[in-house]
């Protein structure tokens, strides 16, 4: 048994076969409907392969694999970002080539490919990194002999040359233009908390505690196929609870009383991310003030802590940082110089 014509009177062709599995078990598999006898081929050839453990298989068929792993353990928003990456950016050059038969300047070339083109360095190094888990992956399970991303330095940057962020002057600038109640609020709490825009977005009745001053943030709502989807936070650190400064508890307790009937489980905010997104754009030119992303307005949120002489500790656990490396790593260049200071108190102790 293997490839043959079906017996229906279709004409096609259905394949059917035996293949050994990474654990050396013994499996039978068998598909219909294929309209020429080498579709049928190719596609024993490639099953036996994928499934085999063995890297002789297409890159495709890696890609396969290494994506139903991913879909385990990384949240859905991550999987169809690499979903469209994979099938933008790295599938048309590398999908038919033998995994093993990629090399060095292969990757090369196709990173001169990528930076011929408008994309950001942030982004470059999002694609490099998404390759490049692959090609570990595959080293990792299937034996891959030479990683080729090994050999070659990853193209873009991991952060942004030129953070954006506000200060106090510009955000009261903006914000005394916002004539919009929602999205006040919804501004006031990224500016003055530092959470994400899915973050708050997120938020409900429950989740703010007036009489603590604190807010709890165990959600984050996303926007996919046009339908707002509510899941866990970007990392196990995301869950935390911050502190509210006594204006913006005052702001949300008007807020709050001004929502019909409110229940617990109720959201604070019904605007869409992009909606939020577009209209920061808008008050801002009416504010002859520079633009800047919603994201920005964490940064700037950062920024004031910095410059209150805030602990990267306490700056981590507010934003909900895995560790203080990201924080120094993400606003290390804010921080000022203390090289003078170290001095002058050495001087005193002489």
């Amino acid at each position: 048994m293997s490839v043959k014509k079906m017996t229906d009177g279709s004409g096609r062709w259905y394949a059917s076969f035996y293949y050994r599995d990474a654990f050396g078990a013994v499996h039978r598999k068998k598909k219909e409907g294929f309209a020429r006898q080498s579709d049928a081929k190719k596609y024993e050839d490639a099953y036996a392969k994928q499934h085999g453990g063995s890297c002789n298989m297409t890159f495709r068929s890696m890609y396969e694999l290494y994506l139903a792993s991913c879909e385990t353990r990384l949240k859905e928003a991550t999987i169809i970002k690499k979903r469209h990456i994979f099938r933008d950016k790295i599938l048309p050059t590398f999908g038919d080539i033998p995994v093993g038969s990629i090399t060095p300047l292969m990757i090369h070339q196709w990173q001169n490919q990528m930076m011929r083109q408008n994309f950001s360095s942030t982004y470059l190094r999002t694609i490099n990194n998404d390759l490049a888990a692959l090609f570990a992956f595959a080293e990792r399970y299937y034996g891959l002999s030479l990683n080729p991303c090994r050999k070659e330095p990853r193209m873009g940057k991991r952060d942004a040359k030129v953070m954006q962020f506000w200060t106090l002057e510009q955000y009261r600038k903006v914000i005394a233009g916002v004539d919009d109640p929602e999205l006040r609020m919804i501004y006031e709490i990224l500016f003055w908390t530092g959470m994400r825009r899915g973050e708050c977005l997120a938020l409900t009745v429950s989740d703010i505690d007036l009489d603590r001053k604190t807010v709890s943030i165990t959600k984050t709502l996303d926007r996919r196929h046009g339908l707002d989807v509510v899941t866990s936070p970007k990392t196990e650190n995301s869950n935390r609870t911050v502190t509210l400064p006594g204006p913006l508890c005052d702001g949300l307790r008007a807020y709050i009383e001004g929502l019909y009937k409110p229940s617990q489980k109720d959201k604070l905010f019904h605007r869409s991310p992009g909606f939020v997104s577009a209209a920061i754009k808008r008050y801002a030119a009416r504010a002859q003030t520079p633009a800047i992303r919603v994201h920005d307005l964490r940064h700037s949120h950062a920024s004031m802590l910095i410059e209150m002489g805030c602990s990267p500790l306490l700056i981590a656990e507010r934003l909900g940082h895995d560790s203080v490396d990201t924080t120094l790593r993400i606003y290390s260049h804010l921080y000022p110089n203390k090289q003078a200071d170290v001095a002058a108190q050495l001087s005193a102790l002489t």
